[in-house]
């Protein structure tokens, strides 16, 4: 199996946290049960210390929700008065005082040399929350009771409206439009159709962007885009990303799952199109790689090998989504993980900058399903997939490692999950066409299966471990995009129909 060989680039790269609905000021912010007894200094206090805290963590720029569901989150508005999110986010009161959260994190951020980035979520539907009055007085112009259809002019009017009071009312460096927020701004199946739409509204806001930059005496302002981690998907939505790129309106565009780690995601695709221009790719990485939040959260190990991966590839640097996953419990929530990782697991983020300082630590690939019906309309499960109906029931599977396994500085484990696999049957295992032996490999069973003390709830499945150094060397896998084969011999007709290869890891140590 043939694959180009990936290189690091030699450029700086930045880290980007996104704190997506004010989650970046977590440590005894959302939810609080005593936030409300604070005054507004104590709350102005807490804002500084958040941004003090992502600052030494070695964050370049903080992006923080701004507008959603048309309405502000950090700031009064007159062009959306709506003041919802500003009290749920216990914001008035700071606000009636005189305190505009926005102005502090955009003063505390420059004091501490970090860029703000005022983001839009783009047609957010949180199912939670209400939408605001431009949404409830236009049904005509609605995809669902809390979002619009950006086909229509007067909608696409008034989102430029709010920006351009936001860019003269506040010292932002740029805004970032979330579009994974919920992915659509048009019909299903209608957003190759109306590309040129968005295009002409991107180019809108570029244009109030560089008009504002020229009021402040300003080169320029940032326009950022996240969207879907593969073209496909943008294509499909009406995301036109290679013009974007090409025409100058966007400075950098984040490809990320909706709420993902996607290991095996494919940067190049991106930072093709950024040939010859100044634009950046930033891929999202998320504390949770799939099924909700059973998995268990991201470890560093976990996002040295997705860093290393995207960097691999060509990317400038990461974008970190939903990272207040790692201190939960500490918001008022009760999720399955550690409450005291802030600001702990910030310091992860400044580890993740250098891919020379990531290769001489362990990493841990996760290659598991993200979706069967991803937010953006399509399946993203890459599980292989043995129907026992079949008469040679086989499959093939892509996972992607940045990784020399002939270094012998380090030591690699492959391992897999074969669900459903019963007593007396085996499968044939092949890494990029090499057989596994079974001198390689340990194969252990678990007839209860997986809980969700352990992680995703699996039903009996036989774990398939591989010592990737103990065959021949150089080892089968290459630097690059491998393939894992699997064929089901000795059928013995389990009581599923089909047996599943699920939860494939590969475990990358480096010896001392």
């Amino acid at each position: 199996m043939k694959a180009k060989t990936a290189q690091f680039p030699n450029h700086d790269r930045r880290i980007l946290y996104n704190s997506d609905a004010s989650n970046a000021f977590a440590e005894s912010w959302m939810w609080s049960a005593h936030l409300g007894t604070m005054d507004v200094q104590e709350k102005k206090v807490i804002i500084e210390d958040a941004i003090d805290d992502i600052a030494e963590a070695g964050v370049d720029t903080l992006a923080v929700v701004c507008w959603e569901k048309f309405m502000p989150d950090l700031a009064p508005s007159k062009v959306c008065p709506d003041t919802h999110w500003l009290k749920k986010l216990q914001y008035l009161d700071m606000v009636e005082a005189g305190l505009i959260p926005m102005d502090i994190m955009i003063e505390q951020c420059h004091s501490r040399g970090i860029e703000f980035i005022a983001t839009f979520r783009m047609n957010d539907r949180h199912s939670s929350t209400p939408p605001g009055r431009f949404i409830s007085e236009h049904p005509q112009w609605a995809l669902s009771r809390q979002q619009v259809n950006y086909e229509y002019e007067p909608v696409r009017r008034e989102f430029l409206a709010f920006v351009e009071e936001l860019l003269t009312s506040h010292e932002v460096d740029g805004i970032q439009f979330d579009y994974m927020r919920f992915c659509h701004v048009f019909e299903g199946g209608e957003g190759e159709e109306h590309a040129r739409l968005l295009t002409d509204f991107t180019r809108k806001a570029r244009a109030l962007l560089d008009a504002a930059a020229k009021r402040r005496g300003r080169s320029r302002l940032t326009l950022g885009v996240r969207v879907p981690q593969t073209l496909e998907e943008c294509s499909f939505l009406g995301f036109d990303v290679a013009s974007w790129i090409k025409d100058g309106l966007v400075d950098w565009v984040v490809p990320s799952d909706f709420f993902y780690t996607d290991f095996n995601a494919r940067t190049e695709n991106f930072v093709a199109l950024t040939e010859g221009t100044d634009c950046k790719i930033y891929p999202g990485i998320h504390p949770v790689t799939c099924s909700g939040d059973a998995v268990g959260i991201n470890t560093l190990a976990n996002y040295r090998a997705a860093a290393r991966n995207f960097y691999a590839y060509g990317a400038h640097g990461l974008e970190a989504y939903n990272y207040q996953y790692h201190w939960g419990r500490r918001m008022g929530r009760s999720p399955p993980w550690s409450a005291t990782l802030w600001p702990a697991a910030l310091g992860y983020l400044g580890k993740l900058v250098d891919p020379q300082q990531i290769a001489g630590h362990d990493r841990h690939y996760r290659f598991y399903r993200l979706w069967d019906d991803a937010p953006t309309s399509f399946n993203k499960d890459d599980r292989i997939k043995l129907d026992r109906a079949q008469a040679d029931p086989q499959g093939t599977r892509r996972f992607r490692l940045a990784e020399d396994l002939s270094d012998r500085k380090l030591r690699a484990i492959l391992q897999f999950k074969a669900v459903g696999l019963v007593d007396g049957e085996a499968l044939e295992v092949k890494v990029n066409g090499t057989d596994v032996p079974g001198r390689w490999m340990i194969r252990q069973y678990y007839k209860d299966g997986q809980n969700e003390s352990q992680g995703r709830p699996l039903g009996a499945f036989y774990e398939y471990t591989i010592d990737l150094g103990r065959g021949p060397q150089p080892p089968p896998t290459i630097h690059g995009d491998n393939e894992l084969s699997v064929r089901l011999v000795d059928k013995e007709g389990g009581n599923d129909k089909t047996v599943t290869i699920d939860e494939l890891e590969v475990y990358v140590y480096v010896t001392r």
